[in-house]
């Protein structure tokens, strides 16, 4: 059986035992209603489970166990890591994509631009191996462009667009660089010394990939309509986010995070949806901004 066989059978399984616990002959059930499933020859002997199950654990961080009394498997403990998870869905977006080849608007995609993810290798190498790193870079505000020299730090994701956190070889500061906005990459075989920075603690009481401002993380308070709470419940806006109370008439969630110009750009988004309800100054702000919206109609 192929590697990319076995890949695929790991991701059932586990998609499959995510939505509720299953026995043996209920796991291949569900196998024989994906066509794509058969084709593929998913379906296995009871003991090639067992090693599939021993193999998740040691690739994904995801044990799975049984219960004797009903002979069904369950995730005991699920610690996969971002990244694995990510390869996951996006192999489970591939397939999808094969499935539907052929069956007219199965799949939907939205419209956008390229997300400059063909620089993605090359970046990675030159970050792996502190190699500086040339390209021209067209501005986001204006649309000017301009030629940079930097020292490649990690690559991060944000709003659905990767950039490249890099310190500038001019002025030595830490910058952001959307992906989709680099131009004529070219990677040089002159090394620099790894640079000094925590990535993870920069941008943990970050919204998104606005950072270095100067804005100090605050406690935050927003009050949602129920059905917009729902979402947002669901969905948390940041990873503090924690659910102080909800009630028929509202959502109420706090966080601990800098209130950048991103944040308060997703707080303005949501309308008459959402309520800044602390600190103070951050609801004098988004209601300045809805203020000078109106006053445009």
């Amino acid at each position: 059986m192929s590697v990319r066989q076995s890949l695929k059978r790991y991701t059932k399984i586990i998609s499959l035992l995510r939505r509720r616990p299953m026995s043996y002959q209920e796991i291949q059930d569900e196998i024989s209603l994906d066509p794509d499933a058969i084709a593929e020859k998913l379906l296995t002997s009871q003991r090639t489970l067992q090693r599939d199950i021993i193999d998740i654990a040691s690739i994904y961080e995801i044990e799975i166990d049984s219960d004797k009394s009903t002979n069904k498997y369950y995730i005991k403990e699920d610690v996969e890591e971002i990244h694995s998870r990510r390869l996951r869905e996006n192999f489970e977006i591939v397939n999808a994509i094969k499935m539907a080849k052929g069956f007219g608007n199965t799949l939907i995609f939205e419209e956008r631009r390229h997300l400059g993810t063909e620089h993605m290798a090359g970046l990675i190498h030159a970050i792996q191996n502190n190699l500086f790193i040339e390209f021209n870079y067209i501005k986001f505000w204006d649309g000017s462009e301009s030629s940079r020299k930097v020292k490649p730090i990690a690559l991060k994701e944000a709003r659905n667009r990767w950039y490249l956190i890099a310190m500038d070889d001019k002025d030595e500061r830490i910058k952001n660089f959307s992906l989709d906005r680099i131009q004529d990459l070219s990677i040089s075989s002159n090394k620099f010394k790894p640079v000094s920075y925590n990535i993870e603690q920069e941008f943990r009481d970050s919204f998104g990939i606005i950072n270095g401002t100067g804005e100090k993380p605050v406690d935050v308070i927003l009050s949602f309509t129920p059905e917009q709470g729902r979402y947002i419940n669901s969905l948390p806006l940041h990873h503090s986010q924690e659910l102080i109370s909800n009630d028929e008439n509202e959502f109420q969630f706090s966080y601990y995070i800098r209130p950048t110009y991103d944040f308060k750009m997703e707080i303005l988004s949501y309308g008459d949806q959402v309520k800044v309800l602390e600190p103070e100054n951050l609801q004098e702000t988004i209601s300045k901004n809805l203020k000078a919206a109106l006053n445009l109609y």
